[in-house]
């Protein structure tokens, strides 16, 4: 898997021109290269056909690593107990 800035820098392309072929502004493309933001998924779908790839295989970086294992971890959190609910008058 490539990151999205050695998949730009393939095509020989600057930040703004790929900004322009996904349809975000220039900052967002520098954000995702530093691993500062994540791509949302419409823009991930777009940058897969931009770099002609399935989305799944451009690496997201660190950032990404870090989201799913958080999301992972929340998966084998325990479910919270319920509330307590104050009793009825008259209960």
């Amino acid at each position: 898997m490539k990151t999205i800035r050695a998949l730009r820098r393939e095509r020989g392309w600057t930040q703004f021109e790929l900004a322009l072929r996904v349809g975000v502004q220039p900052q967002t493309v520098y954000l995702w290269e530093r691993g500062r933001r994540m791509p949302l998924v419409p823009q991930l779908r777009r940058l897969g056909r931009v770099f002609d790839l399935c989305s799944d295989e451009i690496d997201l970086g660190p950032l990404a690593e870090r989201d799913a294992a958080v999301r992972d971890a929340a998966v084998r959190l325990p479910a919270e107990p319920p509330l307590a609910t104050a009793a009825e008058p008259g209960d």
